[in-house]
């Protein structure tokens, strides 16, 4: 995404446009699923005066209006990304890779609503725990 993107999606979201919120965005669609930490370490090379407040409260402020979303990972480190389209994620539990997968979302909501009974469902948190590729590349060469 471009910084014009971001500019865009605080201004509809009816919040400031400040370098912070610029930052932390162009970092989450650059690396993807980060830790508050992890965000505060990229950012604070960009902008040296930044604080871990500043980040966290910048980072609440997005997920409130939903611009982010969280996912906590069983290693129980909450993560942050951009809310785009749908998807679930896949955990490594061996090496604690968070990966997007994307899924047919409109059935699958269908398909929820008609078993559980439940109406206008628009959000789910769907996190599969397994072992990657790479780590289980690894167990075979071992």
């Amino acid at each position: 995404m471009s910084n014009n993107n971001f500019v865009k999606i605080l201004k509809d979201k009816k919040l400031k446009i400040t370098p912070q919120r610029i930052a932390i965005l162009e970092e989450l669609d650059k690396h993807g699923h980060s830790s508050v930490d992890d965000i505060f370490s990229l950012i604070k090379t960009r902008i040296p005066s930044v604080s871990l407040a500043t980040i966290y409260k910048n980072i609440l402020a997005m997920q409130n209006v939903d611009i982010l979303k969280s996912v906590k990972t069983p290693t129980q480190k909450q993560k942050y990304e951009i809310n785009k389209i749908p998807h679930i994620h896949l955990f490594c539990k061996v090496c604690d890779n968070l990966e997007d997968f994307e899924i047919d979302t409109i059935n699958f909501q269908k398909y929820c609503e008609l078993k559980s009974g439940y109406s206008d469902i628009n959000d789910a948190s769907i996190l599969l725990i397994g072992i990657c590729k790479n780590c289980q590349n690894n167990q075979k060469a071992v």
